[in-house]
């Protein structure tokens, strides 16, 4: 399957919120416009989508997040404590765009006081021709053998970085990367299919977001 890359532009909402004159909330959402001289009917319903999808946020981070930071900043000042700046930010990173497909995640970051914020992954790729998302199975049948593969690789790279002291896990990381696998949580790169965790799933927050290039055809 052969058509030109997509033209890949960003949107940005971006506002800082005072409370008493007192900026409390910054927040900065960036979403992707896909531009295509061929497939723009379907591209124009997953901007649609991704315009929503942060619009919804935006609104969010304006009542939720906005109200949460000027709590905070009241009790602070009753208290004399010091108030940390209470920030949220959305970023979108493209990781294929080829062959009439589109793979992206988005981090989604709140900090709001504390030692750290943070971080949560969503992910889509989508058939550019006709605007539809893939999914990790397809359409295969034994899609329950292809997890089952997915998972014994997983455990074997696990073991791989515990054994070079690459990464930190939790003891029953084999466990808990059964538990906490989402056949959601995936995108594409040029060198095959990534797997991602989220924070605190399977290592601890000084690990970060774990990922695995994994094979589906094994």
């Amino acid at each position: 399957m052969s058509c030109e890359p997509v033209t890949v532009e960003k949107v940005t909402l971006e506002r800082t919120m005072k409370h008493k004159g007192v900026p409390v909330l910054h927040y900065k959402i960036e979403y992707p416009k896909f531009i295509h001289s061929q497939y723009q009917n379907q591209l124009d319903q997953i901007n649609c989508w991704y315009q929503c999808k942060a619009e919804d946020l935006q609104k969010e981070f304006e009542t939720v997040n906005y109200r949460d930071a000027s709590e905070q900043y009241d009790f602070s000042l009753k208290e004399n404590y010091p108030f940390p700046m209470h920030e949220a930010m959305v970023v979108f990173h493209i990781t294929y765009n080829q062959d009439c497909c589109i793979s992206l995640y988005q981090d989604k970051y709140i900090f709001s006081g504390g030692a750290h914020g943070n971080t949560l992954r969503t992910s889509d790729t989508w058939n550019v021709m006709t605007g539809c998302l893939y999914t990790l199975y397809g359409n295969r049948s034994d899609w329950e053998q292809v997890q089952k593969n997915i998972l014994n690789q997983i455990d074997g790279q696990i073991k791989e970085h515990l054994a070079k002291g690459e990464d930190w896990y939790f003891d029953d990381y084999s466990k808990l990367v059964a538990e906490t696998f989402n056949p959601q949580s995936f995108y594409v790169t040029p060198e095959g299919i990534m797997i991602y965790f989220q924070q605190y799933d399977i290592a601890p927050y000084s690990s970060g977001i774990q990922e695995f290039l994994v094979r589906t055809d094994q």
